[in-house]
């Protein structure tokens, strides 16, 4: 059976049910959102064995990119962040990457200290990859690698001429590398062009494979000397890994004999 209110009627019922209504909509306008509210995260990261500051390590919110670089006192602060539920991940040369889930309270500062579990190796594969990489830094080797003209090469000369920011600034201008924009201290690095544009190549430290580290992980005052493989045709086989995308190679002058042989490599016809 139909109702046949009239036009008042329905107006006193539509004022009713908005009445009703009107608090329930002003309380959830005036409730705290967390979310996009500004907090601050301050910290410490340390040896997890040892219990000693670990200086250099990068700090990231993964959820809103934040992040900081921790001092020689293993401290770090992120000066505004959004409050709410982020993960927390560090990582560092040497040490397993580590994620951990904050709460961070809106308008405040939370504190953390966060430890870092150095990475181990078997002593098996400790003595092969120690052999390599003698083998690896000798004068020789990086000469050979230098005279096939598969990669590109930058002698100890050549980076103190260029002087590079950022170790990835060393990589801009090479055909089929691509270089973004920096962010948070870093830049992302890739290879190839076309379909195969977004490559991510592997990066060896010393001879050694570094999983999950970027270039611009590394201090530019660490870069020796650099190689850079695009492709898979062109990788030596002891810079190979699973992956197609070829290889970037930093030797650090942090090795006894490194000088040694950097000092006995050609002459640039461009220095003086």
């Amino acid at each position: 059976m139909r109702s046949h209110r009239g036009p008042a009627a329905r107006l006193a019922v539509l004022a009713g049910l908005w009445g009703a209504a009107a608090p329930l909509a002003a309380q959830s306008d005036t409730r705290p959102s967390t979310s996009r509210r500004p907090a601050t995260l301050v910290g410490q990261v340390v040896n997890a064995t040892t219990g000693r500051p670990v200086g250099g390590a990068v700090v990231t919110l993964v959820g809103s990119g934040y992040g900081a670089i921790t001092d020689s006192l293993g401290n770090f602060r992120v000066p505004q962040t959004w409050a709410g539920i982020d993960t927390l991940e560090v990582r560092f040369i040497g040490y397993e990457p580590s994620r951990t889930e904050v709460e961070l309270a809106p308008d405040e500062t939370s504190r953390i200290t966060l430890l870092l579990s150095q990475t181990v190796v078997r002593v098996a594969d400790l003595v092969v990859e120690v052999r390599q990489t003698r083998k690896a830094r000798k004068l020789q080797g990086f000469l050979e690698r230098m005279q096939k003209g598969f990669g590109t090469f930058f002698t100890p000369s050549e980076i103190r001429t260029r002087n590079p920011h950022l170790p990835s600034d060393l990589l801009r201008g090479i055909p089929g590398v691509q270089v973004g924009r920096i962010e948070h201290g870093r830049a992302p690095v890739s290879f190839g062009r076309g379909a195969r544009l977004g490559c991510t190549p592997a990066i060896y430290l010393d001879g050694l494979h570094q999983s999950g580290l970027e270039i611009d992980d590394i201090p530019p005052e660490d870069l020796g000397a650099v190689e850079v493989y695009k492709g898979v045709t062109d990788t030596p086989m002891e810079f190979m890994r699973t992956n197609d995308c070829g290889a970037i190679v930093i030797w650090t002058p942090d090795g006894p004999d490194f000088m040694d042989w950097a000092y006995d490599l050609p002459r640039d016809p461009f220095e003086h």
